[in-house]
Order: C-alpha cells, then sequence, then structure tokens
C-alpha cells in the first residue's frame, strides 16, 4: 500500500494521482493519499465573522479584524414598506450586492424589526399606524409601540413577510433569518420601554408564536434563528426546526457586578428550552447558532477590563454551542484578545477537509476509477446552505479529462470524519500521463477547503 502526503494549499484540492497509466501486467495496488490539514483561517460564506451593516461606513483593517463570511443587516418596517403593499426592496439588495462584492463572496444574514428606543420615533410605517390598529403612544406622542394582538397589525406583518420571502427566500446567499418583528429591535424583549408591560406578561405565547409562525412561512427554505429571550416561543420555534441566537454574549458584568447574561440567563434560557422541547439541543446539526457580542470588544478591554480568561471562557462557550456565525459588531479587536479570536475562528462553523483518499492503481483507460474518500469536518457545526461536490480528473495541462457531480450533502457533514465514495469514468483514449483529481465545492468557487494538497 503507497501512502502518499502533499505539501501545498490550494483552491481545488488538488490530488496527484500516484501512478500513470499503465499496462495490464502491472500488479494492483491500494494508493492512500493522506493530505496534510491547512492550519491557517479561511474565510467561507455564512459562517465565522460578521460584516454589521457593511460596518456602518468604517473599515476596519485585516490587523484590526478579521475576514468576514457572513454581511448580518436588520430593517425597519418602516423602511421596507413606505407606502401600503409598496415595498422598498432596495437596502436589503444593497445587502446582497454588498455581500457579492466581498472577496471571497459572503453571505447574508437578515432580520426585520418594527420597534427601537422610547425615543427614536415610530418604526412601523405612519399609514399602517392611520389605520387606528391599537397600541400606545409613549415619550410625549414621540413613538408607537403597536399591539402586537392587534388583527390588522398581524395581517399587514403577514403581508410584508410573504413579499421578503417571495424575493429572498431560498436565495443562495441567504444564509439565514433571524425570527424579529417582536419587541425592541426585533429581540424579543422591550425592557428598554417602562410605559408598558412586558412582553411576556402582556401577550400570551400563542399570541407571540403567531410571528414565528410568519417567518417559517414566508420563507420555508431559509434556514432560521430564534433569539433565545423569546420565552416559550423558543422552544416553539425550535419544534419548527430553527436555530437559535444569543445577544450580548460575552457579558460578565456588563450591567451589573453581581448578574451577567453568561453566569445567570444563558444557562437558564437554554436548559428551559431543551426541558420545554427536548432535542432543543441538538437544534445546531439542523439549523444555526449565531452569537451577537453585549457592547464592544474594545469596551470588554477599555470598560468592563475583561481578563484574558474571561474572554477565553466566552469563546469556549461559543465552541460549545456548536455556534456558526459571530457578530463582533466591525468594531477593531483589541490586540490583547485577538489571538483568542484568531483561535476560535479555526472551528467557528464548518471547516471541510480530505482526510484521506484510497483507490486502485495502476488506473486503466477506458475503466472507472473508484475513490473511496475519507472527509474530515474540523468545526463544530455543518453547512446549513447546500454546496454541491464535484469531482474532476485533469491532465498534466489542466483539460479535464471526466468530472462528477455527487450525492453528497454538505448540510450532513457533523464535526468529524464522513465516508464517500467516487466512482469516475475515464476515457478510453486518456494519455499515459500523469493525471490529478481535484474536489471543489461545485456551486461557490470562493469556499476553501481546510487541507493542503
Amino acid at each position: 500500500m503507497a501512502i502518499l502526503s502533499l505539501p501545498r494549499a490550494s483552491l481545488f484540492r488538488s490530488l496527484l494521482l500516484a501512478s500513470t497509466l499503465a499496462s495490464a501486467s502491472v500488479g494492483a495496488q491500494t494508493t492512500v493519499i493522506t493530505p496534510p490539514p491547512f492550519d491557517g483561517l479561511l474565510t467561507n460564506p455564512g459562517i465565522g465573522v460578521a460584516s454589521f451593516h457593511d460596518g456602518y461606513g468604517e473599515k476596519p483593517t485585516r490587523a484590526e479584524y478579521p475576514d468576514t463570511g457572513f454581511e448580518y443587516d436588520r430593517f425597519y418596517w418602516s423602511e421596507l414598506e413606505p407606502q401600503e403593499g409598496v415595498y422598498n426592496f432596495a437596502p436589503i439588495d444593497n445587502a446582497f450586492s454588498i455581500a457579492a462584492s466581498h472577496q471571497p463572496a459572503m453571505n447574508v444574514g437578515l432580520r426585520v424589526m418594527a420597534l427601537d428606543e422610547p425615543q427614536t420615533g415610530s418604526k412601523i410605517p405612519d399609514w399602517l399606524i392611520a389605520k387606528g390598529i391599537k397600541g400606545q403612544w409613549v415619550a410625549d406622542g414621540k413613538t408607537f409601540v403597536p399591539d402586537l394582538s392587534d388583527a390588522t397589525f398581524i395581517a399587514y406583518a403577514q403581508k410584508l413577510l410573504t413579499a421578503l420571502g417571495q424575493r429572498y427566500d431560498g436565495n443562495p446567499e441567504l444564509a439565514f433569518i433571524d425570527i424579529g418583528m417582536v419587541g425592541s429591535w426585533g429581540e424579543w424583549h422591550n425592557s428598554n420601554f417602562s410605559d408598558i408591560p412586558p412582553l411576556m406578561e402582556k401577550y400570551t405565547p400563542e399570541q407571540l408564536n403567531r410571528y414565528v409562525d410568519m417567518h417559517f412561512d414566508s420563507f420555508p427554505k431559509t434556514p432560521k434563528v430564534m433569539l433565545i429571550s423569546g420565552g416559550d416561543s423558543l422552544a416553539w420555534a425550535s419544534r419548527r426546526g430553527a436555530g437559535w441566537r444569543a445577544d450580548c454574549w460575552g457579558d460578565w458584568y456588563n450591567f451589573s457586578s453581581e448578574w451577567s447574561h453568561m453566569r445567570d440567563d444563558y444557562p437558564q434560557r437554554l436548559a428551559a428550552a431543551q426541558a420545554a422541547a427536548p432535542g432543543f439541543v441538538d437544534s445546531w446539526k439542523r439549523a444555526p447558532v449565531s452569537l451577537e457580542i453585549c457592547g464592544y470588544m474594545s469596551e470588554w478591554q477599555s470598560v468592563q477590563h475583561y481578563t484574558r480568561e474571561e474572554v477565553q471562557a466566552t469563546f469556549d462557550w461559543a465552541l460549545q454551542q456548536h455556534a456558526s456565525s459571530l457578530n463582533l459588531k466591525s468594531r477593531p479587536i483589541p490586540a490583547e484578545y485577538r489571538d483568542i479570536v484568531d483561535k476560535a475562528l479555526l472551528r467557528i462553523g464548518y471547516r471541510f477537509r480530505v482526510n484521506k483518499l484510497a483507490f486502485e492503481t495502476p488506473v486503466k483507460a477506458g475503466k472507472p476509477l473508484a475513490v473511496s474518500v475519507t472527509w474530515r469536518n474540523d468545526g463544530v457545526a455543518p453547512a446549513y446552505l447546500f454546496y454541491p461536490v464535484q469531482w474532476r480528473v485533469v491532465n498534466a495541462a489542466g483539460a479535464t479529462v471526466t468530472q462528477l457531480k455527487t450525492q453528497d450533502d454538505v448540510r450532513r457533514w457533523l464535526p468529524g470524519d464522513m465516508q464517500s465514495t467516487v466512482t469516475l469514468a475515464l476515457p478510453a483514449s486518456l494519455p499515459r500521463r500523469r493525471l490529478r483529481v481535484a474536489d471543489r465545492h461545485y456551486r461557490c468557487p470562493g469556499q476553501a477547503a481546510a487541507a493542503a494538497g
């Protein structure tokens, strides 16, 4: 058995066959190729660090902020439907344009919102308020807070999401929909509004679950994430197939020295969701886990004075939860913490590589070439969008001799090893020369694998 190891990395993991075409008199043997893993950072679509609203005009350098795998944007209803039935798709289209122009191209994550702060004004359209929907004016009449149980509000919210789904659902560059519409910034709480009752007291789970259902009805093909502050609706969304999202990730004492999200909020919410929806703990296997930091990492250093051990615990927690994406809000990361971030990014989301190939040599013209492939996912999660895998045999000049699109589904590639068999039909006219077998994630030429070869 011949064991070969190849030294250099490339975008299309080119794997040199160990033999040339040979006569039938040469004894057959099994050749095994074990490409060494690539141990550097990779940027792939839909995972890793977010570009948050294109940095809101600020562009940190690569030394200040990692390369980004997805563009995360959220928009208010008032800007998406300024006139009844007239939808302004331009802001969302622009997010996709930003993602496409990035090298390598990014995916997009989206959320729709209907409320901001008491002093910032109404974030639902004026024409909808004029219809007499139920709600409450706050901040001396500056901001209208809609009643989420109002039938007219519900009907128009569904129309908006339906219109967005008709345009964007199934878009291969849409990484996920962040289930919003409820509470401040669509984050399923209204803790910044002292004049109105808390959401979970004002509304029944059934009333709030309706907004979860709207997102599933409007975006049936797109992965969805649900904020963990959604109470009973988190379990409801999980049972329907959603992943989850946590805001204020990394808060050890951002608000109080006696209470934190990391110790006193997240564990309890996740445990409650698991109790209400058995299997919640494995939701990462089918839908993304996405995290957003509390404040900025520069404030972790300058205001909270977090130690390296505390920051390390934050990123370790992300890996333990099988996170795929991190919104670090497009602001510089302190040099003191940067190595912690980069080390975590080696495993956040998926990280596919060819671990081993085995095939019989010599390779014979006109005969099928069966290759046994061991893939490995060194990340903590699968991919959640479908990326077809195609194999090619190319000659020394780089011309394709034969190719095959496989039935492999990277959405099922959990952390660890996956076995696959590829049978390539070689033409009878194959010349006697060295060949290469190349694999690629066919749809997305910017997707890199973590193998040298």
